[in-house]
């Protein structure tokens, strides 16, 4: 049976997502109020902010327009490993209802032009990727070990 776009996002989101959450749950409190150097802003921050564009992504799928505006967003967790990983994990049982529903012949206004709802959620996924690499700098910045999964990335 072949796989459909649905089947082949949701993957791939699962894989990305959850190296995303294996590394918050690997971090300390302490070590997400930490910034590796003086221009960087906190770690926590990070994860925030991937959270923040998963929810201007996923309103694009109802406005059929993408606008990356912060406002309004949802999270209140401050520095918290918990509430962070309770921000993720809800946003993505919305993901996950929205995406489901959702028609894929549909297309999403974007500044260049037009994306089609799977070209959407693909840069959704390149967005999170593209922290990860991030990511990878901050813990090596401060002396941190990746954790055991982040090995599908080679590190």
């Amino acid at each position: 049976m072949q796989m459909t776009d649905l089947d082949l996002f949701k993957r791939e989101w699962t894989f990305t997502r959850g190296l995303t959450l294996e590394l918050l749950d690997s971090l300390t409190d302490v070590e997400l109020s930490e910034t590796p150097a003086p221009s960087l802003g906190p770690f926590w921050k990070q994860f925030r902010h991937v959270g923040r564009l998963q929810e201007c992504y996923q309103e694009a799928l109802n406005s059929k327009k993408i606008r990356f505006d912060y406002r309004n967003k949802r999270y209140r967790g401050g520095c918290s490993k918990n509430a962070l990983r309770a921000y993720l994990r809800a946003l993505d049982r919305e993901l996950v209802q929205v995406i489901e529903g959702v028609d894929w012949n549909a297309t999403i206004e974007w500044e260049d032009g037009m994306a089609s709802v799977f070209q959407h959620l693909m840069r959704m996924l390149a967005h999170e990727i593209l922290h990860h690499g991030q990511w990878i700098l901050y813990a090596r910045l401060m002396g941190k070990q990746l954790p055991s999964g982040w090995k599908a990335w080679g590190m």
